[in-house]
């Protein structure tokens, strides 16, 4: 199996990665762009989310003052913690994409998931600029650098890291109560998720983000851990690189009890199209095909709390409906 480099991201690898770069860099070989020397120093913290600030920064420290009070956030996924952590109305600048909750479609746009516009970014006048750790790529770092701006580089792999970034965040800001409210919320939510789907039947799973060329994640993304979640396992947890391209005979193989495909309709529809049109795989025969709203599982932001939801809710179907079709058939 060899890992291919797309041609072009469909919308549901976008909003999967936030920027170009993570499909490009992280995803692609399975690890992160490397840095320039001496651009920045990282801080692992207990919780889980590294923490990067780039030199000529204010300040390394989450609770050091003054609070940023002219933000900039360099992915979709950034921009909902932010939110989330009570942050919002210090948002002078983001992405593109940046596109929830609704009030993150009036910020200022200071470029896209490939090139970020300098005179905007200084017209923005920011005291922080956050970047994704793991996709802001190394071409736009550098620019933050020329242009002498603070930043702090953010990273969350798995489902914990979710509301701790959100109360990293609120401590950042000052705003802590209701930070910590929403990354209570968050974890009971989880917590619940577990117990209610712990001891269900297993269930095998190719998830599938892209058809041309099949693409899927493997064993260190976090959508492992939420299938796991679910009671679900995916087929392809052996292969530790993010995310990657596949061959259709390695699936065939492989067998899944479960097709997930995490897209917009429109491609939901051409993927199905694409899967017709090759010798049938028993998921897709029996039915078992679970659609994922690729902005709730795709973004490492608060809503992927509720996407684990849904994807373990579309799984519990397709288990009450194999459930249904064995009692019919005694």
């Amino acid at each position: 199996m060899r890992v291919r480099r797309p041609a072009r991201p469909s919308h549901a690898l976008r909003v999967f990665t936030g920027t170009a770069a993570l499909l490009l860099a992280a995803t692609v070989g399975g690890a992160a762009a490397p840095r320039a020397a001496g651009s920045a120093s990282v801080e692992q913290d207990s919780r889980g989310p590294a923490v990067a600030q780039a030199a000529g920064a204010a300040a390394a420290s989450p609770t050091a003052a003054p609070r940023p009070q002219r933000v900039i956030t360099l992915a979709p996924h950034l921009t909902e913690l932010v939110y989330a952590a009570g942050g919002g109305d210090r948002l002078v600048g983001t992405i593109d994409t940046s596109d929830h909750p609704a009030a993150a479609r009036r910020v200022p746009r200071i470029g896209d998931v490939a090139r970020l516009d300098p005179e905007r970014l200084l017209a923005a006048r920011p005291d922080l600029v956050i970047a994704w750790g793991d996709g802001t790529p190394k071409e736009q770092l550098a620019v933050l650098r020329r242009l002498r701006l603070p930043v702090l580089e953010m990273q969350q792999h798995r489902l914990a890291d979710v509301p701790d970034s959100v109360e990293r965040l609120g401590r950042l800001f000052g705003t802590e109560a209701v930070a910590r409210a929403e990354a209570t919320r968050l974890r009971a939510e989880l917590d619940r998720l577990r117990a209610r789907y712990a001891g269900r039947p297993r269930v095998r799973v190719f998830y599938q983000v892209w058809s041309a060329p099949l693409y899927t994640l493997g064993g260190s993304h976090v959508v492992t851990e939420m299938l796991g979640v679910c009671g679900a396992d995916n087929v392809f947890a052996a292969e530790r690189t993010s995310g990657f391209a596949v061959d259709e005979e390695s699936v065939y193989a492989r067998d899944p009890d479960v097709l997930v495909m995490a897209g917009s309709a429109v491609e939901v529809r051409d993927w199905r199209a694409r899967w017709a049109a090759r010798p049938r795989l028993r998921a897709l025969e029996t039915g078992a095909v679970v659609v994922a709203d690729p902005d709730l599982v795709n973004r490492m932001g608060p809503r992927l709390v509720a996407g684990t939801a849904q994807l373990c809710e579309g799984l519990d179907r397709v288990r009450a409906n194999r459930a249904a079709g064995s009692a019919a058939g005694r």
